[in-house]
């Protein structure tokens, strides 16, 4: 197998095969070689059902070279530019705060109580990366808009309308199709340390935040109670511009340092929502509710008759019908709370 080293030339925002109406936007795996069957699986779909139409640019970034067969095989799934990048070694490490041996004993004792064999450190690392890092890659940076893509989802709606650019035009900043409870075990002491940023924050707070989505207010002696609820971020529109500002960059920083990505499980799905719903207000942020998407057990199918005409997928096995997820939430209860309340 031969292994090539590429230059990580500066996309511009548009490809060639652009048009005005085209808003700067960009999907992004993070994966390695070893997961080209999985990669085609969904730019299979991505191509047919929209991007064919659209020519948005691909991004692929690995902590390991892409090897030539996997650029080439890759290239051949769309007309549309695709750019290969490398990682920064030290941004797939532990970072210099963290003990390695407890991380190490933290992730085999919660593999061994939830039989999860994929629980390994290089997922840590992928989970940390996505959090916070992938928004300032060079290969990223000239872009507005990413669109995250997971190797094996899939995506069983034709689109007849751009998301970049309704993301664009009606200024929103986070876009999902699956929310969910976290299990319990994984998040232990996140909202506690969202708490102390808060109570420790010398900036100012958003005028308007989303956190009644997050919250409940109902248990005696506690104001506030943490409901878990986060966005599964497989499927992601994102304002990069929001995951770059000062507010999103200085709470990452600070859940980064509390160490729950490595001690605890903490995902860059939790730390994402947690950060969307204390500093967006409820209308920069769309549940995107018809765009059929399915990864491992999650689904999300639109019911209505004139998507269903589009789409191979079946309504009622969508994944906001579930008592666990927290989709039709977001439209009932997200609501600003103050800071200075919590």
């Amino acid at each position: 197998m031969k292994l090539v080293r590429y230059s990580e030339d500066i996309p511009e925002p548009l490809p060639e095969k652009s048009n005005a109406t085209r808003a700067s936007g960009c999907f992004v795996f993070v994966t390695r070689t070893a997961s080209l069957t999985k990669v085609r699986r969904t730019m299979f779909d991505v191509e047919k059902r929209f991007n064919e139409r659209h020519a948005y640019p691909y991004v692929f970034l690995s902590e390991q070279p892409f090897t030539e067969a996997f650029q080439r095989t890759v290239r051949r799934m769309t007309s549309a530019r695709v750019h290969f990048g490398q990682i920064d070694t030290h941004q797939w490490r532990y970072p210099r705060w963290i003990d390695q041996g407890r991380a190490e004993n933290a992730a085999q004792m919660w593999a061994d109580a939830n039989d999860a064999s994929t629980d390994t450190t290089g997922w840590r690392h992928m989970v940390r990366y996505w959090a916070g890092p992938v928004a300032l890659h060079p290969l990223v940076s000239p872009f507005k808009y990413m669109w995250r893509l997971e190797p094996g989802s899939h995506y069983t709606c034709d689109l007849d309308y751009d998301p970049f650019r309704l993301m664009h035009d009606q200024g929103v900043s986070y876009g999902f199709a699956v929310s969910l409870e976290a299990m319990p075990d994984t998040v232990p002491t996140l909202w506690a340390s969202a708490l102390e940023f808060i109570h420790s924050s010398k900036g100012a707070p958003p005028h308007n935040n989303s956190l009644g989505w997050l919250v409940h207010s109902s248990r005696k002696h506690q104001p506030y109670y943490y409901n878990r609820c986060e966005f599964l971020s497989n499927f992601e529109l994102v304002d990069l511009d929001f995951m770059r500002s000062d507010a999103y960059q200085q709470l990452f920083g600070f859940l980064d340092r509390k160490g729950g990505i490595y001690y605890e499980r903490w995902t860059d799905a939790s730390i994402r929502s947690l950060s969307v719903a204390m500093l967006l207000e409820p209308d920069k942020v769309r549940w995107f509710d018809d765009v059929g998407y399915r990864h491992d057990l999650w689904h999300n199918c639109p019911a209505a008759k004139d998507k269903q005409m589009r789409c191979h997928c079946d309504p009622a096995k969508s994944t906001h019908l579930l008592p666990m997820s927290c989709s039709a939430r977001w439209k009932t209860n997200a609501a600003n709370i103050p800071w200075d309340t919590l």
